[in-house]
Formats: structure tokens, C-alpha cells, sequence
């Protein structure tokens, strides 16, 4: 049972979006989930194949938070939930996958899985209850083992709608969709092959930027403590899930992601952005504005040096796929994977400097600089080099030719599905706004 979250202390939402919901039709609310919640613990070996049997453990008590965006008017609902699992790495709840693709019409609900939003980690914790202890007093947290259950018990919370007060009621709730970012990726990752097949509420899993890495089910109560003891499990998704499954990695993610790789099925989809790091410079800049409206703070915030090239549009364009795949449609569009030298280890590059193979945006397809998934100042943002004006000049001998140029390529990205009609404009806005090649 869902029920609003007092409106005490601060009486506001913790990491909720910075976006102008009323301007764009969606109203927000957050409530508290309470209930028992079980762990699990692998009932064999946790095989590379994926394909796991856990036994359901200890129960305990917990309350968590949950916030839900959706349309104002029911009649514009899609029928898609897409359910993220809020990710804790910088030690307080940060949601990644509620981009402007999430406004046609899907409903969003970001879930504090973990222990380290609730109560954050280190010696200055800024979870959940640290940043306003009045109005999360009531969350509690048995640890990270109890985290998957609580995942499911945030799906069946959110389709049991029909009675008055249930932040969907009235809304025709179709399908749910779980994913997750990064650490959280690697949980929906676990989900997928282990509790998925037990539970079964998701109707596709969409676990994003994890490398294939999976999380642990047993490890501790803070994702800190859990992760210390615990070395990386590469796997790949379950052949057998039932469901839909779709990984997206990055330029930064490729390296270690591509021994991992499978082939896409009827069920399966795996897309790698070419030139996006796993924090590139556009997220950078989200986070922190984030971060300076509820007044915390991380290390994030290599906005300059990191990659211009961004994910977020694509994991957008993914959503959508999945959403119509859902409906009886077509999986999402193959794409062929990033490329490698002879060695299986590099990352093969063109003249530019730029990757070869992958999802190809305009970036590497119209470049104005050379990109790279990995920094070497700040590993996790990657690098972007700016070219030399000369080199600009000879690339583009004049405005127009850099802008149709930029066009074109906005239109195959589209024409291939991995960004959206409002992107694609916004590539050629920004191209029109340029000063390229430069004009001093």
C-alpha cells in the first residue's frame, strides 16, 4: 500500500527533477512503501550464462520512499511505467533515466532500493534521512540484501492502483519496465537473472551502463560495505528470462563490457554508444544543479573536461522501444557494437581519434572535436579535445555546409532509432548556433 509521504520538515522531494512538470502536463508526488521484505541467497553457482536459482531468506520489516511522475491527464498515459532503481554511488539517491523522452506519455517512478539512500555512508551521510530527518522518519532499512525485494514490492505497490489515493488510480497501468544506471544497472542486472524468474511483476529489464558486471545478493548493509568485500561477477543476461531484456553501455563501459557480449534474440537487445563516457559532461551538469538545489554535494563535476557526448538521449530513444516492443512491436534496431583492434582489447579509432562501429551520433558522424569514453583526469567522465580552428576550417569550409552536414546526420540517428524527433532538432539548433568553422 502506497500512502503520501508526510508533508513535514522541508516539505520537499528529495533528487526530484529540475524540470518545469507543470509546463510540460505531469504532476509529482512521493510515498511511503512499507511492508516485510525478504533477501536471497544463491542455491548454486552464480554461472557467466545467467542462469540462477535463489532461495528466498530472512524477512524484515522496511519503509522506503518512492517518487511517481505521470501525466496530469490519465487520458495521455501510455500505459508504461518505467521503474527506476535510484542509484546510491555518489551516497545519496540520483536518478538518471527520467529524461525528456519519459514526458510522451510514460509515468516514471524513481524506487530508494538501497540502504545508502535512506542513510547515506561515510563519515558525512547524506542519505535520505540526514538531509531532512522530519519528513523520512518513518523509512527504515534492513540492508542491501533486502534491496531486490523491495524492487518487486515497488512493482506490485504500483499496479495495485484501484483504490482511491494510489498515486495511478484511475490511470490504465499496462506494463512496467525495471532498469537502473551503473551500480544500479548491475542490480537490475542480478534482478534479471535471479529474482526475475521468481517474482515475475516486470514486464522488460533494462539493466544500463553495468558492463555486464552483477551485483552481489549477499554482502552487507551499505552498498560501501557491500561492494568492499566483493569482487565484479561478469554475466550475461539469461537466455530463458521470459521477458524482454535490453543493455546499453558506453564508450567507457565497451572495454570491459565486450567479453560479456550476446547476440540479440527475439527477446534481446544490447546497444554501445561510441564517444559517450558513463558521466559525460550534459549528466555533469544535471547532477550538479541537482546537487546545489538540495544542498549536497560529490566529486562529480568534471564538466569541461569530460565527454560532450551524451547517453541520456539514446537510453530516451531505448525506453521508447521498449515501450512499443512491449505492445507487440518490433524489438529495438539492432546496432552494430563498438569496434576493436586485432587485440580484443583497444578500442579501434579513426582518423579523428574518434570510435569506430557502435550507435552513431552526430558527434563522431559531423566531429568537432575527438572524444573518449575514459579520461584520464577524471576516468568516469571521459576526455573531449576540441579541433584546432584550422582543422574546423577544413573540415567545414563554410556555416551552411557544417549545418546540412549536422542535419543529415541528425536525420540517420533518427532514421536508425537511437535518438528522438526532439533531439534530432535540437542537433540542428545547436549546429545553427555554432560559430563553425570560426569566424575569428
Amino acid at each position: 500500500m502506497l500512502r503520501p509521504m508526510p508533508a513535514a520538515g522541508r516539505g520537499k522531494i528529495f533528487g526530484t527533477t529540475l524540470d518545469d512538470l507543470a509546463a510540460l502536463g505531469y504532476v509529482e508526488g512521493e510515498y511511503l512503501l512499507e511492508g516485510e521484505a525478504g533477501r536471497y541467497a544463491a542455491a548454486d553457482a552464480l554461472t557467466p550464462d545467467g542462469k540462477w536459482t535463489l532461495a528466498p531468506g530472512e524477512r524484515r520489516p522496511f519503509a522506503t520512499r518512492l517518487f511517481v511522475r505521470r501525466p496530469k491527464d490519465p487520458g495521455k498515459f501510455n500505459g508504461t511505467i518505467l521503474v527506476e532503481w535510484l542509484n546510491v554511488s555518489l551516497g545519496f539517491d540520483v536518478s538518471f533515466l527520467d529524461g525528456a523522452g519519459l514526458y510522451d506519455g510514460f509515468a516514471y517512478v524513481g524506487v530508494t532500493s538501497q540502504f545508502g539512500g535512506v542513510f547515506g555512508e561515510g563519515d558525512k551521510p547524506q542519505g535520505l534521512k540526514n538531509w531532512d530527518a522530519d519528513r523520512y522518519a518513518a523509512l527504515v532499512h534492513p540492508g542491501d540484501d533486502w534491496s531486490y525485494d523491495i524492487f518487486t514490492q515497488a512493482a506490485r505497490a504500483l499496479r495495485a492502483n484501484a483504490a482511491r489515493g494510489h498515486p495511478l488510480h484511475g490511470y490504465r497501468v499496462s506494463k512496467l519496465i525495471g532498469a537502473g544506471i551503473s551500480q544500479s544497472g548491475s542490480r537490475i542486472l542480478s534482478y534479471a537473472n535471479g529474482v526475475q524468474p521468481l517474482a515475475r511483476v516486470y514486464d522488460a529489464l533494462m539493466p544500463m551502463l553495468c558492463a555486464g558486471a552483477a551485483a552481489p545478493f549477499e554482502g552487507g548493509a551499505a552498498p560501501g560495505a557491500a561492494a568492499a568485500g566483493a569482487r565484479p561477477l561478469f554475466t550475461q543476461v539469461r537466455a530463458d528470462l521470459g521477458i524482454p531484456a535490453m543493455q546499453m553501455n558506453t564508450e567507457f563501459e565497451a572495454p570491459f563490457f565486450r567479453p560479456n557480449r550476446q547476440s540479440d534474440t527475439p527477446s534481446y537487445r544490447s546497444w554501445e554508444v561510441a564517444g559517450a563516457s558513463h558521466g559525460p559532461a550534459e549528466l555533469l551538469k544535471i547532477i550538479h544543479g541537482k546537487e546545489d538545489r538540495d544542498g549536497v554535494g560529490s566529486r562529480w563535476h568534471a564538466f569541461d573536461a569530460a565527454s560532450h557526448v551524451s547517453w541520456q538521449p539514446t537510453s530516451d530513444a531505448a525506453i521508447h522501444h521498449v515501450h512499443r516492443w512491449l505492445a507487440g512491436g518490433p524489438p529495438p534496431p539492432a546496432q552494430a557494437p563498438i569496434a576493436f583492434d586485432a587485440d580484443g582489447k583497444t578500442i579501434a579509432r579513426d582518423g579523428h581519434g574518434n570510435a569506430l562501429g557502435g550507435v552513431r551520433l552526430p558527434e563522431l558522424e559531423v566531429p568537432i572535436a575527438s572524444y573518449k569514453g575514459q579520461g584520464t583526469k577524471h576516468f568516469l567522465a571521459g576526455e573531449t579535445h576540441p579541433f584546432a580552428p584550422d582543422e574546423l576550417k577544413r573540415l567545414y569550409p563554410d556555416h551552411k555546409s557544417y549545418v546540412d552536414r549536422v542535419a543529415a546526420a541528425a536525420q540517420a540517428a533518427l532514421t536508425a532509432g537511437v535518438i528522438l524527433p526532439v533531439r534530432a532538432e535540437a542537433y540542428v539548433e545547436q549546429a545553427r548556433a555554432a560559430d563553425i568553422p570560426p569566424t575569428h
